[in-house]
Formats: C-alpha cells, structure tokens, sequence
C-alpha cells in the first residue's frame, strides 16, 4: 500500500539536481521555482570529515506553497507543537560521484536565496528537529521544525530581478524552513471525520489544517480507527480562525481522494470531511492555488 508520501514523487513536486567540481563551487543558479543557489569553493567534505575535491551531486527540493506543503506532509510545528506561519521549506542533499555521502565544512555554509513577501526581519531559520536520524522526504512525517541558534535570514530586495529575497544561509544538509511563530495564549483542538476513502488507515491517509490567512500545514497525526476520528496531537489553533480542512489518500489500488472544506475552529466538536477520488495532477493544480 502507498503511504502518503507517494505524491512526493509526483514531477510537480521533484527534485532538482546540480554536479559541480568541490573546488570550483557555484554561483547564483537560478533553481526550478525561481530560488537562487550559491555554494562557495571547497564548502564539502566527506562525512568523516576528511577533505573532498570531486565533484558534487547536490539535490534540492522548494516548497514555497502551503498547498504542496501539505501535499508532501511537510509539518508547520516547531519542536514544541506550536504552528509556525512558514514562507518554505527546502530540503537539500550532497553526494560524491559514488553516492558517498557529504557534508557541509566546518565553519561553511550555503546560500539560498528563496522568493520572499513582505514579513522582513520577522522570519527565522528552523531545522528539522535534531533527533531526526534521516531527515528525507520518505521521513517528513517523523519531525517537528527547531529554531536555530546561530544561522539567520536575510531580507533582501534584488534590483535586477524585480522581487524581495530572504535569503538562508544554512550550515547542515537535510530540511531547513524560513518560518516565524504564532503567538496563541489559547489554544484549542479540532477533530475531522473523514468519509469516502475505502480501506482508510493512519497509513494512506492524511489530514491538513491550513489557515485561510497565513502560510501553515498543520497535520492531525492522531487517528481513531472505531470513528474515523483524526486530531491534532496537541490543541494549537485559535477559535474563530477561518481553515481549509484538506484531506489526501491514497489506496492499495492507487486511487486517490481528495477534500477541501472551509471550517471555523471552534464553531463545532467535530467536523466531517467526504473525500471523492480525484487524479494527482487535479489536486496539485488546487493546492498550488490554495
């Protein structure tokens, strides 16, 4: 059966993948959703530490819209299970040649410059949450976002291109996320029914709250099998917030189901969602726009 990372290999959503000589490095490469990519000479060594001068296969995801956020469970909570309004998320990987894998120098860094808005020096750099022993894409499910403590974002207004920039500078692979935290001194719960996808498990199933206004995908990770029951792990949003409830599934005979409601937290104890079968490039298309 597909998990619900199955969509995460959809070529909306794919990879990028950039080689390049360790000690040449790049220069300002314009990436797929419109990002910029600067790695200076000799930033990689081996995973040992030891020095590197091959070349470079270096992957990179952007998920700057909420929609495809949800679409790949990239989660909106820091480590302390309060949401996040987040302008992206990128996830990005290193390997020689061999697929050996590599890592950032000591006392390096990379750039990336991801398409901003408006919110200037109100966003941080998270990253997924240290305990994460494989911090891929196969494994969005399994972290929670942690602030850094050292590494920052940038504001920018680049003359050239006509459009505003924040700009990372992360010093380890893996998931990174340009994100501000909500303040919310009340927080409550929602629970969502789902109705429609036959054979639904915890597995093939997953559940978004996805504020009308602001960027988070909040994920309701808890699951009861006797109702059909999902809930948050813990209560985070604010009464009277207007959200799109989505709900995504995938079955053992690759169909998929798809539902988008527009809810107010706690306008009700519960909420009951139907799910209808959709084509993966429908719901793409709805949740880029989202």
């Amino acid at each position: 059966m597909k998990g619900i990372n199955y969509f995460s290999r959809n070529d909306a959503i794919s990879f990028q993948q950039i080689s390049f000589e360790n000690t040449t490095g790049i220069s300002n490469d314009t990436l797929l959703k419109k990002g910029l990519l600067t790695i200076a000479p000799n930033t990689f060594t081996n995973e040992d530490g030891s020095a590197f001068s091959g070349k470079v296969i270096f992957s990179i995801r952007e998920d700057y819209v909420r929609g495809f956020m949800a679409l790949n469970s990239i989660p909106t909570i820091d480590s302390d299970g309060l949401p996040l309004n987040s302008e992206g998320s990128i996830y990005t990987n290193a390997v020689d040649i061999q697929g050996h894998k590599l890592k950032i120098a000591s006392g390096k860094n990379i750039d990336i410059a991801m398409p901003g808005g408006t919110n200037a020096n109100q966003n941080k750099l998270y990253y997924a949450e240290d305990n994460v022993s494989d911090p891929s894409p196969a494994n969005t499910s399994l972290f929670s976002w942690k602030e850094s403590s050292s590494d920052s974002v940038t504001y920018y207004f680049d003359n050239a291109a006509a459009k505003f920039y924040y700009k990372l500078n992360p010093t380890q692979l893996g998931w990174i996320s340009c994100a501000r935290s909500v303040s919310n001194s009340n927080p409550v719960g929602i629970n969502v029914r789902v109705w429609g996808v036959h054979n639904l498990t915890s597995g093939n199933t997953a559940v978004y709250v996805v504020p009308v206004n602001g960027k988070s995908a909040i994920r309701l990770w808890n699951y009861d099998k006797a109702t059909n029951m999902f809930s948050l792990t813990q209560p985070c949003l604010t009464s009277g917030t207007d959200v799109y409830i989505i709900v995504i599934a995938s079955t053992p005979h690759f169909k998929i189901y798809y539902a988008k409601e527009l809810y107010t937290v706690g306008s009700s104890s519960q909420k009951t969602v139907t799910a209808v079968e959709k084509t993966l490039n429908s719901i793409a298309s709805n949740l880029y726009y989202l």
